[in-house]
């Protein structure tokens, strides 16, 4: 799969690069700072993360990235040896970018889910196709990572779905 499409648009002379200024800014609280982080930086970044499938190296750039952006924003580097959740704390910052996308994920889960079932994503979610699969281990799906994210809900994917559709 490689990165999601939105971290190369923000981090390669994207918005971050437009960003520096302000981040370096002392005039600019640190408030207005996450704010500008999370309308600007993050609405590119996750923008259609709800159909990503994400693997364990994705998720590790996603996370230094954001810890990136928000060692920026708090003016501290990694020579200063803090934690990425001191920083996190610090700026008053709850959940991770991972977090982010799971909550992305699973909310469009349940839409698809009610959807009517004439719907294209529905049938893809549910939909089976015929023939062989090639050798060796099966490509990641999207619907892997819901199950994972089900699992840490301690939830299974049919009380998800029922949930759903009450």
């Amino acid at each position: 799969m490689g990165v999601p499409i939105g971290l190369d648009r923000v981090a390669s002379g994207g918005i971050l690069h437009h960003l520096k200024p302000s981040w370096n800014s002392k005039d600019i609280s640190k408030q207005t700072k996450i704010k500008v982080y999370e309308s600007l930086v993050l609405s590119v970044l996750l923008y259609n993360s709800e159909t990503w499938t994400l693997n364990a190296i994705s998720a590790q750039r996603l996370k230094s990235f954001e810890m990136t952006c928000l060692r920026k924003i708090e003016g501290v580097t990694r020579r200063d040896r803090l934690r990425n959740t001191v920083v996190q704390e610090r700026l008053g910052l709850t959940k991770d970018i991972i977090a982010r996308i799971q909550q992305r994920q699973l909310q469009y889960f349940g839409h698809v889910i009610r959807m009517d079932q004439g719907r294209y994503p529905k049938l893809a979610l549910e939909g089976y196709v015929h023939g062989k699969r090639n050798r060796g281990r099966p490509k990641r799906r999207w619907l892997d990572g819901i199950k994972e994210d089900l699992v840490s809900l301690n939830m299974t994917i049919q009380e998800a779905t029922r949930t759903e559709q009450d």
